[in-house]
C-alpha cells in the first residue's frame, strides 16, 4: 500500500478523527459524448461561418462586442 503523504487528526469538539492524504495513482477521469435523444446518435459541435457556410478553424476565432448592425469590436 502507498505511504501517505500527510497525516493529521481533525477533531470536532470531543471527536477526533484520523486523516491521511494519499497522493493520486491513476486517473479517474469519466469522458461523457452528446447523444440525441431516441436516436442516441453521436451529436458534434462544429463552428461555421453564418455567412459562408465554411468551417473555421478553432485558432481563427476571436471574441468581439456588437456596437451596432454588423459593426464589431474585437476583445
Amino acid at each position: 500500500m502507498a505511504r501517505p503523504i500527510w497525516s493529521g487528526i481533525l477533531s470536532f469538539g470531543l471527536v477526533s478523527v484520523p486523516v491521511s492524504l494519499y497522493a493520486a495513482t491513476e486517473s479517474h477521469a469519466v469522458a461523457f459524448r452528446q447523444i440525441q435523444r431516441g436516436t442516441s446518435d453521436r451529436v458534434r459541435n462544429k463552428r461555421v461561418n453564418e455567412r459562408t457556410g465554411e468551417e473555421v478553424a478553432f485558432g481563427d476565432i476571436v471574441k468581439g462586442f456588437e456596437l451596432a448592425e454588423g459593426e464589431y469590436v474585437v476583445v
